[in-house]
């Protein structure tokens, strides 16, 4: 087979047909749902503990280091420590299950497997930024307000994360869309 680069984007890109509602949303909870179980089964193993730990409390240690260095936080496993009071981070805070949203969101729909992956690589970026952020919140409502922090923690938090997170992949699925349908042959 003698195909060129440009020739494979060309065959590869072609609008595809929409898959349905039903199979569409049958899609997305059957991904949702492996991936989460996937990751319970992880409970307590070295993998969550760098998940935890590493991906998580250890950058958000070092954003709130970068904004308030006299807090003088420490990152230890899932906690982030600091003379004043803390946080601990269970599983579940995260922010796996709105990667696993995101991600399931994504392999429900059709549309050309390179804007498919770029929307899911800025998605997964933009989960991580949103989730440091929210953790960094918490830590000094914590500290400040503690009152707040169920509020902040239980409701609101994960309700302005779901709603960010679903407005990106409307976006991003709803403009694939219509690149689809800008690659479809006009009938005349």
């Amino acid at each position: 087979m003698n195909e060129s680069f440009e020739q494979f984007l060309t065959r590869t890109n072609q609008s595809q047909k929409p898959i349905s509602a039903w199979l569409s949303a049958l899609l997305f909870l059957s991904v949702f749902f492996i991936l989460q179980m996937s990751y319970d089964a992880c409970r307590g193993s070295d993998f969550e503990h760098f998940i935890l730990g590493d991906l998580t409390v250890t950058p958000t240690a070092a954003l709130i280091k970068l904004l308030t260095p006299a807090v003088q936080v420490k990152a230890l496993g899932n906690q982030l420590i600091a003379p004043g009071g803390g946080i601990t981070v269970l599983k579940g805070c995260e922010g796996t299950e709105i990667m696993f949203m995101l991600v399931a969101a994504f392999a429900a729909v059709v549309m050309p497997w390179r804007r498919r992956l770029s929307g899911l690589g800025f998605g997964i970026l933009l989960v991580f930024c949103l989730n440091q952020i929210r953790l960094v919140t918490l830590f000094y409502v914590y500290r400040s307000e503690p009152s707040l922090f169920n509020l902040l923690h239980g409701t609101v938090a994960p309700i302005v994360l779901i709603l960010c997170v679903g407005l990106y992949a409307l976006y991003w699925i709803g403009d694939g869309r219509e690149s689809n349908l800008s690659n479809a042959p006009t009938v005349r």
